[in-house]
C-alpha cells in the first residue's frame, strides 16, 4: 500500500497519481512564477514538491498526532504544505 493510497484497481491508481502529479506540476509552475530567479524550473520545483509530499505524509502517518480533522484532509494539507515548505526552504538556502 502506498502512502496515502488506499488499495485501488489499477485504472483508478494511475487516475489518481496522474491528478497528484498535475497538481504538482500546477503548484510547481505557480512557485517558478513567485519564486521568479530564485526558482529551478518547473520541472524540478515539481520533483521537490513530490518528495517533501510524500515525506511529510510518510512523517504524519508514522509520527502523527491524532486530532478530530478528516484523516484525509489533514493528510492532504500536510502533504501540501511539506513539499511547499520543502522547496521554499531550498529555495531560500540555494547556493
Amino acid at each position: 500500500m502506498m502512502v496515502g493510497l488506499p488499495d485501488l484497481p489499477l485504472l483508478s491508481l494511475i487516475l489518481v497519481v496522474t491528478m497528484i502529479v498535475l497538481g504538482a506540476m500546477l503548484l510547481g509552475w505557480f512557485a517558478d512564477l513567485l519564486l521568479d530567479n530564485s526558482a529551478f524550473g518547473v520541472m524540478i520545483n515539481t520533483g521537490i514538491m513530490l518528495v517533501g509530499a510524500f515525506a511529510g505524509a510518510w512523517l504524519w502517518h508514522r509520527y502523527g498526532v491524532p486530532t478530530r480533522f478528516p484523516a484525509e484532509a489533514l493528510r492532504a494539507a500536510i502533504a501540501t504544505g511539506s513539499g511547499l515548505l520543502l522547496l521554499i526552504t531550498l529555495a531560500v538556502f540555494r547556493p
